[in-house]
């Protein structure tokens, strides 16, 4: 059996999985997993050790090679990694910065003053004028760190950096230079203010005769460009045409639909991706996800499943942003808001008011959306989704669209080893096995007036405090 090794490099930990190259299944077993945790200060800062990715790398990678079963050879590595962030290097090509991690914060007042001399700039690179994106990094860092700045030859995402260590690769992938802010799609290339300091931009498998970390049958194998988290969570679920739009929650949450190769224009409110030259996403990013129900479940005392209550039957209008808010005004100064609380609050009224604010904030994202894909099937994947009934309900509802809830819980994962088959030429994304659908949900139209009013008073309540 043909097996490919999919790495999924994210924010919170390492995983290495491998999957079977004809069926697009992984293989039980063959699995391993590396925990890590961002280094935060007072000011926003938030960074890993580029170094310990490496590491980290590396032993799953060798780890979930060791527990393959007899007969299966691996033929490639996919590399699928966060967006938007960064890692300066010296000359040697070793790192002198950590990784400037996407919800990295510092650069706040950098951005807005990009913003207002360049208002323009993101109808090229696709990236709107946000601290989640790395030109504002790297201005802050150049105009704060002025000395570190200058002792930095080149600047890399973390899977660049990962597999310029493990196996020599000297580029960068479409994929990853698209997320950054730094990348003209309009040209396919860098922004002039930045190209010396970044790298050539390349999608073709590296490999190595021997590597200072890995086993040598491993540094030999061809090692596939990295994808995007986001784009390689949409290939992973199977959306891959306009006709299917993944909706994502995890830690954060997204809307995202790839569309055929050609560059579309850049709608208000959203982001666009591309997967390679010729194929781009478009979509919008929550920051606030599966994270909104964690800090509540860290905060109260929540039975471990809410009540049935009726929709917006608690009396409250609340505003999710608890780290700040993305797509689609990308106002990073916005700050989480509850509104007519009373003695009568609950944790569950609490909680339950919670889910729904996240979904208006999905409802949002897909009212953008709809003109470039209609029709689109919304495929819900991502643990915070497949945790809860309850919300795949509340958002059908809220949507007024049914979702058909996938199974792949590894979807970028998944999306890593399906990339790297189309790279290594053994099949193309659109002819990949589509995860099998666990259920469908169906919004409930009796919910659809009750939640339609609750809508409009929270975008009210968001337009007052955009004043």
């Amino acid at each position: 059996m043909r097996a490919l090794l999919a790495i999924d490099l994210g924010t919170s930990s390492t995983r290495a999985r491998l999957y079977d190259v004809e069926s697009g299944r992984p293989i039980p077993g063959a699995f391993s997993q590396l925990s890590h945790t961002p280094q935060t200060t007072p000011d926003g800062g938030s960074t890993l050790d580029a170094d310990a990715l490496v590491r980290e790398v590396a032993a799953c990678a060798d780890e979930a090679r060791e527990k393959a079963p007899a007969g299966c050879w691996l033929v490639g590595v996919g590399l699928s990694c966060f967006w938007h962030s960064i890692v300066g290097v010296d000359a040697n090509e070793d790192a002198l910065t950590p990784v400037l991690l996407w919800n990295d914060r510092r650069s706040a007042a950098h951005v807005a003053q990009l913003k207002a001399e360049q208002p323009e700039l993101p109808t090229c690179t696709g990236c709107p004028w946000h601290t989640s994106y790395v030109y504002g990094r790297l201005t802050w860092l150049r105009e704060t760190q002025p000395e570190l700045f200058g002792r930095c030859k080149q600047f890399l995402t973390p899977a660049a950096y990962v597999l310029r260590k493990l196996v020599g690769a000297t580029g960068e992938s479409t994929s990853m230079a698209s997320a950054s802010g730094l990348w003209d799609q309009t040209t396919q290339a860098w922004l002039p203010e930045w190209a010396d300091l970044l790298p050539p931009v390349q999608d073709t498998p590296v490999s190595a005769p021997s590597s200072p970390f890995l086993p040598r049958h491993l540094a030999q194998l061809p090692w596939c460009a990295p994808v995007g988290d986001g784009m390689a969570s949409n290939l992973g679920c199977g959306a891959v045409t306009p006709e299917r739009l993944a909706l994502m929650i995890g830690t954060s949450g997204a809307m995202r639909v790839v569309l055929p190769p050609s560059r579309p224009a850049l709608p208000p409110g959203l982001w666009r991706y591309q997967l390679d030259s010729e194929r781009y996403a478009l979509g919008g990013a929550l920051t606030n996800g599966g994270s909104v129900w964690a800090w509540l479940e860290s905060l109260l005392k929540l039975p471990e499943t809410l009540p049935d209550a009726a929709p917006d039957s608690h009396g409250l209008t609340v505003l999710p942003f608890l780290a700040g808010e993305r797509a689609p005004l990308w106002r990073d100064d916005l700050t989480a808001a509850v509104i007519g609380l009373g003695t009568s609050t609950t944790p569950a009224s609490l909680a339950r008011a919670h889910l729904e604010a996240v979904a208006y904030r999905f409802a949002a994202l897909r009212d953008f959306l709809r003109p470039v894909a209609p029709q689109a099937e919304l495929i819900g994947t991502g643990a915070g989704l497949l945790a809860s009934p309850l919300w795949q309900q509340i958002l059908a509802d809220v949507l007024g669209e049914t979702i058909l809830v996938s199974s792949e819980e590894e979807a970028s994962s998944r999306g890593a080893a399906l990339w790297a088959r189309e790279q290594l030429g053994l099949g193309t994304i659109y002819e990949a096995p589509l995860p099998e659908i666990l259920h469908q949900v169906t919004p409930n139209p009796a919910h659809a007036e009750a939640y339609t009013a609750a809508r409009v008073r929270h975008e009210s309540l968001l337009s007052l405090l955009c004043q």
